[in-house]
């Protein structure tokens, strides 16, 4: 009997001998890097309300969708069902709305896209309305502008154009090019 646990004593000395050695190559070889795939969603929410302020600390906008959802590859913000109320103090009101929206360059741009309409809200004259199908707004120069096909309607006349730059808060648009319109009485 003393032999045989002699000889389990020393099969299992070999044993270890032979993990730790093993053990000892494979951490000695350089393994590849696994490249973890990146998360598809850095935050999702629904029925988000954002607030945007002016340098004076104002409210100059406020945009709410129905789902947000960011990218964390690009930081880039996804939107759907967005609205842009642009409330500046002294001007007159606009509201954005579109399918689709994107918040990029940290906050700085709001890209809308997909049945994109920018109307006055003001209660003291006609609305003037904007439809296209892209358009980006500046809230830091409170500029939209887009360089697709647009139609503006106001009090009965319809204009088409290709571009537009719309300066809110000045209450000024300016067509880019290919202006045509029907002009009423």
């Amino acid at each position: 009997m003393n032999l045989r646990r002699a000889l389990a004593v020393l099969s299992l000395l070999a044993m270890a001998a032979g993990s730790s050695l093993l053990l000892h190559q494979l951490d000695s070889d350089e393994t590849p890097a696994v490249s973890a795939a990146a998360p598809g969603i850095g935050y999702y929410l629904t029925d988000a309300r954002l607030t945007g302020t002016g340098d004076d600390g104002h409210v100059l906008y406020r945009l709410s969708a129905h789902e947000v959802t960011q990218q964390p590859d690009d930081g880039n913000v996804n939107l759907a069902d967005v609205t842009v109320d642009y409330d500046p103090a002294h001007e007159i009101p606009w509201r954005l709305t579109a399918s689709r929206g994107r918040v990029i360059d940290d906050g700085k741009m709001i890209a809308l896209s997909g049945n994109v309409v920018a109307a006055t809200r003001e209660a003291r004259g006609p609305a003037a309305i904007i439809r296209t199908d892209y358009l980006e707004f500046d809230p830091g120069t409170d500029v939209a502008s887009t360089d697709r096909k647009v139609v503006i309607e106001y009090a009965g006349s319809t204009v088409h154009a290709v571009g537009l730059r719309a300066l809110l808060r000045e209450d000024r648009l300016q067509l880019l090019a290919d202006v045509s319109g029907h002009y009423a009485r």
